[in-house]
């Protein structure tokens, strides 16, 4: 198994900087159901991603040698844009090291990289939220038998300035860490997020 990464804290630091009482104001006129919309949000379309570059957890390990049973290790680049459901888009660019082992049939990947939100508008209860800025991430999955199996461990820690289309904008910083027990078929976020604490937990895939 790889060691896992470390998130460039560094981000993080310069823009809590930046916003400085500013931050500490503007982020309470997010409601807590804007931050329950916005944190699912976060997670879920950077998962979506994952998916699309590392294989899904339905189909399993996308990329992987076919024609060798010797293990190898491979660096994997990559940069995705998406469109917002509302407009602008969100660009998610990374890299990191996978593993193959084609006798004992494992999939292992540890990635680290950057998401970038430019005019990304989604909308909830027929408020339009628009968002911009940056976040650090990492990411691990791992697979057995091209299957889902282990823990995944997956963070975001950046910051955004957020527009509502009913007038209050303002600005603010998550730090969130989910965790995948795929065994328990549990998913669980833990963190900060615009001022709120988060813990949440529920099921990982239905069936």
């Amino acid at each position: 198994m790889f060691r896992r990464s470390t998130c460039l804290l560094a981000l993080s630091v310069a823009f809590l900087a930046g916003c400085g009482n500013e931050a500490t104001e503007l982020e309470d006129q997010l409601t807590q159901e804007d931050s329950q919309f916005l944190a699912d949000l976060i997670d879920a379309t950077a998962m979506s991603m994952f998916d699309d570059v590392f294989g899904s957890t339905n189909d399993g390990p996308s990329g992987a040698p076919s024609l060798t049973h010797a293990p190898v290790v491979w660096t994997r680049t990559f940069a995705r844009s998406r469109s917002c459901h509302d407009g602008g888009t969100l660009t998610i660019a990374g890299t990191g090291p996978t593993a193959w082992d084609g006798e004992a049939v494992t999939y292992d990947v540890e990635s680290s990289g950057t998401k970038t939100r430019v005019d990304c508008a989604h909308t909830r209860e027929d408020v339009v939220i628009t968002l911009n800025g940056n976040a650090a991430w990492t990411h691990e999955r791992h697979h057995l038998d091209h299957a889902p199996t282990g823990t995944w461990i997956t963070t975001y820690i950046g910051g955004w300035d957020w527009a509502k289309s009913t007038g209050e904008s303002g600005s603010c910083f998550y730090d969130l860490t989910v965790t995948i027990v795929t065994a328990e078929n549990t998913w669980t976020m833990t963190g900060t997020f615009c001022g709120d604490e988060i813990d949440r937990s529920r099921t990982w895939r239905d069936g």
